[in-house]
């Protein structure tokens, strides 16, 4: 169970209504995935007053590493590795990530989405996601 932010939800939402069609499908899954691992519907979110929280639910997950422990980062599970756009999407939202490094990161958001990232770039999305999110 991770903690809820609407907030949070809200940019990620807002970026539905991007030109890149590629980019408002990486939001929608990401804004899906936040939803879902909270253990909310969506019927829930969008009332005005959110219910008590339900019991976490039984999950096979890697723990080996005590980083696995506690609410991941923008309320994520820390369960499972991010893929490469949710990296790249919590990098943009996060207030932490300096604005040059946004900068940089639009260059690569086509091959991002695309799933067309190198290693090293993969190795690069990674670090500055530990830097700046994690």
């Amino acid at each position: 169970m991770t903690q809820f932010n609407r907030a949070t939800l809200a940019k990620v939402l807002d970026v539905l209504g991007s030109e890149h069609a590629g980019e408002a499908l990486a939001a929608a899954k990401l804004a899906t995935a936040m939803v879902r691992e909270a253990g909310f519907s969506w019927d829930e979110v969008l009332r005005s007053d959110l219910p008590a929280k339900r019991a976490a639910p039984a999950s096979a997950w890697n723990a080996d590493s005590a980083s696995a422990l506690g609410p991941g980062p923008m309320g994520m599970r820390r369960e499972r590795d991010l893929s490469p756009y949710e990296q790249f999407f919590m990098l943009l939202l996060s207030p932490r990530t300096p604005n040059h490094v946004k900068k940089e990161l639009r260059g690569w958001e086509a091959r991002v989405l695309d799933g067309e990232i190198t290693p090293q770039e993969k190795q690069d999305l990674r670090q500055l996601f530990k830097q700046f999110v994690a």
